[in-house]
């Protein structure tokens, strides 16, 4: 017979929700897509401006000569996305209107377009004059599929947050995503999890509850 506290575990699953980031003095590095100053909630577009959190802020990438499809196959995999069909900026791409918000960096340079994490790649917050004006806001357009649309055994995902670098812990296991349970999980665990996910370390977790076996 199952006794009281077993029932009560299996009726109520800890799962957990995670928040990764890069380097602590650079932000969360989170990114987001944005159509006509309103960003996408829940990672529900695959196209649109890149803005990023960096430093204490949002704002825009510049596009500039060092920008190309390695830096923008980036951007789509960190939004969960397997490459960029296309880029360009807002001056040649004007459908997703004019962001007002600053530009935060330029001279982004990725070494592999491998990368899940566009804070991997070289960047530089000293950005010229060139990169002053709003025309030159960076705008990607990834495919639909999903990275995790063919995973792999252990493949690891957050699901459900509000922004690229947060939400529920999922895995691939047995031909199915699940949840993770909070059974010892720790700041080692959290920051492993995010180091999988091309990210420098955690900025929090959580434990959850949820009702079911």
């Amino acid at each position: 017979a199952i006794g009281d506290s077993e029932m009560a575990f299996l009726q109520f699953l800890a799962i957990l929700y995670i928040i990764c980031q890069t380097k602590a003095a650079t932000g969360r590095g989170a990114l987001r897509l944005v159509r006509n100053n309103y960003y996408s909630t829940v990672q529900a577009w695959n196209s649109g401006i890149v803005e990023i959190f960096y430093g204490s802020t949002w704002g825009n990438i510049c596009d500039d000569a060092f920008f190309a499809f390695d830096e923008a196959d980036v951007i789509c995999h960190q939004l969960g996305y397997t490459a960029a069909s296309t880029y360009g900026n807002t001056g040649t791409i004007t459908s997703y209107g004019t962001d007002l918000n600053s530009m935060l960096i330029e001279d982004v340079s990725c070494s592999s377009s491998d990368y899940l994490v566009l804070l991997r790649c070289s960047v530089t917050t000293q950005y010229s004059s060139f990169c002053n004006d709003h025309s030159r806001d960076v705008v990607v357009d990834c495919y639909t599929t999903r990275i995790w649309d063919n995973p792999y055994l252990g493949q690891i995902r957050l699901t459900g947050g509000e922004y690229s670098n947060q939400g529920l812990l999922e895995i691939y296991c047995n031909g199915e995503w699940g949840t993770v349970c909070d059974d010892d999980f720790g700041g080692t665990d959290a920051r492993v999890t995010c180091r999988q996910l091309g990210y420098n370390d955690y900025y929090t977790y959580n434990t959850l509850l949820q009702t079911g076996r």
